[in-house]
């Protein structure tokens, strides 16, 4: 039984709500819950730190290609920033996740504690990549950084823009965002009936004591 099963459960309860009687058993609910929700949170973290090294680590290759050749200096500074900014998307994600597990773990013991250290979690979810404009915040650092990177090689090799590099960029930055936009929707969709549930059982559990 989840958390929405059991609070549909107690609504159909005239005058005892489980909730007054199963604290154990709705604590049990919340910490499987939220573990879930972390299980699925590090699968994607790992995600971007395995991206984001081999990404850093690849324009770290081609920073070394340049002490090989004689470019501009500031071919030699666009590297630099391309490893940079890839390192800087996993530090941020890492300290990101940091905030949040020491936020959480601010909390009690008691049960209404639980609950807003899963509303905690669901709060940090949207904002996160529930909002259109975070999940655009998060994806610019490997969109900006890729962008230069194939703009560092095309330079080394010298190759000429064609048509079709001028207008990759344009094609890039517009499926992010759609793709931004897509998973901002289905976040808040999925996501902010959980909160209100979430708000609705603490306030019920406060009314009661």
């Amino acid at each position: 039984m989840n958390l929405d099963q059991m609070m549909d459960a107690w609504r159909t309860q005239d005058e005892r709500p489980l909730y007054g009687v199963n604290r154990d058993l709705l604590q049990l609910v919340l910490r499987h819950e939220r573990a879930d929700v972390r299980r699925s949170m590090r699968k994607a973290q790992w995600v971007t730190y395995v991206t984001g090294a081999a990404l850093a680590l690849f324009a770290g290759f081609w920073l070394w290609v340049l002490s090989f050749k004689d470019e501009p200096a500031v071919y030699t500074v666009l590297g630099a920033v391309c490893v940079g900014t890839f390192a800087l998307w996993v530090i941020a994600l890492w300290v990101s996740r940091r905030r949040q597990f020491l936020r959480e773990r601010s909390f009690g013991d008691t049960l209404q504690d639980e609950i807003r250290r899963n509303l905690s979690l669901v709060e940090y979810q949207l904002s996160f990549g529930g909002r259109i404009s975070s999940a655009l915040l998060w994806s610019a650092p490997p969109l900006a950084g890729s962008m230069m990177l194939n703009g560092l090689i095309a330079g080394i090799n010298h190759k000429s823009p064609s048509a079709f590099d001028a207008g990759l960029p344009l094609v890039v930055v517009g499926s992010i965002v759609l793709i931004a936009w897509a998973g901002s929707s289905a976040a808040r969709k999925k996501l902010e009936p959980r909160r209100e549930r979430l708000r609705e059982l603490l306030e019920s559990l406060n009314a009661v004591e």
